[in-house]
């Protein structure tokens, strides 16, 4: 039987058995540090922005989708600030099964989501459309036509 030594064999097992060790290490110690899990877990989860809203939304089908702030429309179009496409993330998970449809304002239903209030009353205006409801401070809101 010819083949690797098992000198040789044994040294490759030790070298990935490192590899993965740096690389648990590097998740538990750089990327996501173990000690900011506590504080993590009081916050409040990004989908209660959206619990009061699920309630005035139809159970399931198309939602316009307008906002303040751009949202990447592909994974490659990345953009200097991420706020508005997490924004945009967030709210689509929430509120799932309602499918929202970005820079859509001819649904039945549009959810207005700002990173300032102040913005609702112009974005609605600039649609043609009317504040239904005010939610999270009024920084999202129900438009309608």
């Amino acid at each position: 039987m010819t083949g690797l030594p098992l000198r040789t064999v044994a040294l490759a097992v030790v070298v990935l058995a490192w590899i993965g060790l740096a690389r648990e290490a590097w998740f538990h110690f750089v990327s996501e540090p173990v000690w900011t899990l506590p504080s993590a877990t009081r916050e409040p989860r990004p989908e209660e922005r959206y619990g009061p809203v699920r309630a005035a939304l139809p159970p399931a089908g198309r939602v316009g989708y307008l906002s303040d702030l751009p949202v990447a429309a592909s994974p490659a179009a990345r953009t200097a600030d991420d706020y508005g496409t997490w924004l945009y993330q967030q709210a689509q998970y929430a509120l799932a099964p309602v499918v929202l449809v970005h820079g859509e304002s001819r649904t039945d239903v549009v959810l207005a989501n700002v990173k300032d209030p102040e913005h609702v009353d112009a974005l609605a205006h600039a649609y043609g459309l009317r504040v239904v409801e005010r939610f999270h401070g009024g920084a999202v809101a129900l438009l309608r036509p």
